[in-house]
């Protein structure tokens, strides 16, 4: 992967991963309220903020090693765009919608009506498309980076 689509992805990476520390904060204070039994005006409960914080952890990290990997090896102007923007889709979208989710109470598991749910579900989608189509595009340039030696 050529160096600016490296360095814009790590960026991304970073970004999204600080997004993810950002939603440790709500889900401490969700976490502290259950175990206090205190009252908290922060909205969702624990399982969403956590699956906020992780959402955003992982996938920054996730960002930040694929651009390190692609790094290694040489591939197509198409294939480095199919990596840098199913990562960067992925990662926000994920990030986004999770938190969403947590501060709607929706899970964005299916479709449910003109509702918070229903667009956190397209969001995810979104998400996992461009996941899956940078997972590809990555395998087949190690791949083809693996049989040229």
């Amino acid at each position: 992967m050529d160096k600016r689509l490296t360095g814009l992805l790590i960026a991304n990476g970073a970004l999204v991963l600080l997004a993810g520390y950002l939603s440790g904060f709500p889900y401490a204070a969700v976490v502290g309220a259950e175990v206090s039994g205190a009252a908290t005006s922060v909205p969702g409960d624990v399982r969403a903020w956590h699956m906020a914080h992780l959402e955003g952890v992982l996938n920054g990290m996730l960002m930040i090693a694929a651009a390190a990997a692609a790094a290694q090896i040489a591939m197509s102007g198409r294939l480095q765009k199919v990596i840098f923007w199913g990562l960067v889709v992925a990662g926000w979208t994920n990030v986004v919608a999770s938190n969403l989710s947590a501060l709607t109470g929706g899970r964005g598991t299916g479709i449910s009506g003109m509702d918070w749910n229903t667009f956190n579900f397209v969001v995810f989608m979104a998400g996992i498309v461009g996941a899956v189509a940078a997972a590809v595009a990555l395998a087949m340039a190690g791949l083809r980076a693996a049989k040229a030696g």
